[in-house]
């Protein structure tokens, strides 16, 4: 690996770094978002507290600057180098350091990448998430299963190192939902 795509990786870090909704709180006059609701800076606990238009505000910012970049870096670099830019925007999505090692949970910045690398697997996700949705009504749930398609997606139509991108995208976006899926067990798979 070359010291050019180190620098890449670097920069893909800190441009999925970026609070985008912790800035457009503290914009509306919200200090710290993360005292509110969930504790998360993302587009759904912005919404919470600053009405529906902010998710998809946030939401596209977050998406926007993922697939700017990566579009950006398609005309230069292969596939098997974006991937890696990819896993490097998430985690400074979930890991940034600007906000001293918390972050977001990584769905729109995975939606924003993915439209330049595999647009269609959007379209399964995203019926999958729907689905899920209308049937369990809670978010971070039907994100971390809509992330598991993509896998499914990758062994099926992609090539064996999409599908080992897919894995660790699903697994982070497993790990950022944590909570929304232990409180989901707790509520509906644990008997009481």
């Amino acid at each position: 690996m070359n010291l050019v795509v180190v620098g890449v990786a670097i920069v893909a870090y800190f441009i999925g770094a970026i609070p985008t909704g912790y800035i457009i709180a503290q914009l509306k006059g919200i200090a710290d978002i993360r005292t509110y609701g969930s504790g998360n800076i993302g587009a759904t606990n912005v919404s919470r507290v600053l009405g529906v238009n902010y998710f998809f505000l946030v939401f596209f910012l977050d998406a926007g600057k993922a697939f700017l970049f990566m579009h950006a870096m398609s005309f230069y670099f292969p596939a098997i180098y974006l991937y890696f830019f990819g896993c490097m925007l998430l985690l400074g999505n979930g890991i940034s350091p600007f906000l001293y090692g918390s972050g977001g949970k990584g769905v729109s910045t995975l939606f924003g990448l993915l439209a330049v690398v595999h647009p269609y697997a959007i379209f399964i996700a995203l019926l999958l998430w729907i689905s899920v949705l209308l049937t369990i009504k809670i978010v971070g749930v039907a994100s971390a299963l809509a992330a598991w398609s993509l896998p499914v997606y990758g062994f099926l139509f992609c090539s064996d190192r999409s599908v080992i991108f897919f894995l660790l995208c699903a697994a982070w976006i497993t790990f950022t939902h944590r909570s929304n899926i232990a409180v989901f067990w707790k509520q509906y798979c644990i008997k009481k």
